[in-house]
């Protein structure tokens, strides 16, 4: 899994996880530069390209992370914390496998990987990280 940031206008705009290709995710005319290696990224920090090499800074190293960053993280978190919480309770997965499902067990096993999924895309959405339309939870 790759880590990288979406750089518009010289600051962080975007930062997105994936195991494949960026350019199999987003436009090729977006700026996506892997930041894997880094210990630490966050939204609006600045990028600057010098002659080929990024760097990324926060204007302020001392700050806490911006309160979008955590906004964003805690409402992540609460969603996964709950489907998890669901999931490790019903053990859903677990009955799939041993093949002891019901039918509805098996469709509501599909309805939460299907909120994984959708959930994997929710910085996808335009005008993410400002505005985000959150999957239900099943």
């Amino acid at each position: 899994m790759k880590k990288y940031a979406r750089v518009v206008d010289g600051q962080v705009d975007n930062i997105f996880e994936t195991s494949n290709p960026i350019t199999e995710e987003f436009p090729t005319d977006q700026v996506w530069v892997d930041v894997t290696a880094l210990p630490r990224i966050d939204y609006s920090w600045n990028a600057v390209n010098t002659d080929g090499v990024w760097t990324f800074t926060d204007s302020n190293p001392w700050a806490q992370p911006s309160e979008l960053a955590w906004q964003m993280r805690m409402a992540r978190e609460q969603r996964y914390l709950k489907v998890n919480t669901t999931l490790d309770s019903t053990a859903l997965q677990y009955k799939v496998d041993l093949g002891v499902a019901t039918a509805a067990d098996e469709a509501a096993l599909l309805a939460y990987k299907q909120f994984f999924i959708d959930m994997s895309s929710v910085n996808k959405q335009p005008g993410y990280p400002l505005t985000v339309t959150w999957p239900e939870i099943p």
